[in-house]
């Protein structure tokens, strides 16, 4: 009797395909970060069904483009996650500490494709009936030409920093295979990396004349969404190239209610003049002129390694309060936009 696959013989990596080479398959040595999993997976032909008449069944079948989803779920670590921010906004020019994506933070600033990528997700068995025979099994999955299409950031009381991409891929075919001998990869685990996780974090907004830490942050989450779409042609049911269009930079962060500062930025955002100014947002960081906000996560267990994130153009959407009951704590909750951002990695 065949045995039952478990997430203990499974592995998931990826490698970021060649500039303007859109899906041509790379190998896969890359990992997206701590407690990686894949959260979901699928692909269709999108069938296309064929009636005639006299009959109420269908009576042929046709095919139309390939597309496959997956979804991995992962924890940011301190050495290889910040990787993943190359399908944004391109790989690092530097090459080494301080990674930046991008180099500049700002609007308008020179286009750099993000890079497409190969996945590959494994799956082994140490025994399987197949062809007669008892030996191990060993699936491997090669999803080629994808893109992310969302980048999720979040973290609250008692968690790490935890990070969801979603992928949308153009082709999967003879590249997955099925063997009879081998064993999950588990290449590019980088044993060094130390998670980035709450306890080390913190969350500035600019408050007209300095950064200012937000105290006492219950939760707060940063989105990456490259409205991203693959592009088809006459002669081939895969895609072929794909592209994004607006990048939207979106968010939200909870904390205790202690003051009306951040309600007030809200109200002021249509009716002050100056807050119009700076596009509907807080106001820039004057020694930074583009920062309006910044959360930035530190690991002094490894070398002191921080991730930061830098936000302009920062705008509120709405602003709600909860815990207005009895012996309760009264905190608020602010989703924002940013008009770009810089995550840089040291």
């Amino acid at each position: 009797m065949a045995e039952v696959y478990t997430s203990g013989g499974a592995s998931v990596h990826y490698g970021l395909e060649a500039a303007n080479a859109y899906g041509t398959a790379v190998t896969a040595n890359k990992t997206f970060g701590l407690n990686s999993r894949v959260t979901s997976l699928s692909v269709t032909t999108n069938r296309i069904d064929f009636n005639k008449l006299g009959q109420r069944e269908p009576t042929a079948y046709a095919y139309g483009q390939q597309v496959g989803r997956l979804g991995v779920g992962f924890v940011m670590d301190t050495r290889t996650s910040h990787e993943i921010f190359a399908t944004i906004y391109g790989e690092d020019a530097n090459g080494s500490t301080p990674f930046e994506y991008p180099a500049t933070l700002g609007e308008g600033q020179a286009v750099v494709e993000g890079r497409s990528l190969t996945t590959q997700v494994q799956l082994q068995t140490s025994q399987n009936t197949l062809s007669g025979s008892n030996k191990k099994v060993l699936i491997t999955r090669k999803l080629i030409g994808g893109i992310v299409n969302t980048l999720g950031l979040s973290t609250s009381i008692g968690e790490p920093l935890n990070a969801t991409v979603d992928i949308t891929f153009g082709k999967e075919d003879a590249n997955t295979t099925h063997a009879t001998s081998g064993t999950a990869s588990q290449t590019g685990i980088n044993t060094s990396g130390r998670p980035f996780t709450f306890a080390h974090g913190e969350l500035s907004v600019w408050n007209g004349s300095a950064l200012q830490p937000i105290g006492e942050i219950q939760s707060v989450d940063v989105n990456f969404n490259q409205n991203a779409e693959l592009l088809y042609k006459l002669g081939s049911h895969y895609a072929t190239q794909s592209f994004r269009k607006v990048l939207d930079i979106t968010g939200r962060f909870q904390t205790t209610f202690k003051d009306i500062t951040l309600l007030q930025h809200l109200l002021d955002q249509a009716s002050d003049s100056t807050n119009l100014t700076a596009k509907g947002g807080i106001a820039e960081d004057s020694s930074s002129p583009t920062v309006a906000a910044k959360l930035v996560f530190t690991n002094p267990q490894d070398s002191s390694k921080i991730l930061t994130i830098e936000l302009t153009g920062l705008s509120f959407d709405e602003h709600s309060v909860s815990g207005l009951e009895p012996v309760e704590v009264v905190y608020q909750e602010l989703p924002f936009k940013a008009l770009a951002a810089k995550v840089t990695q040291i």
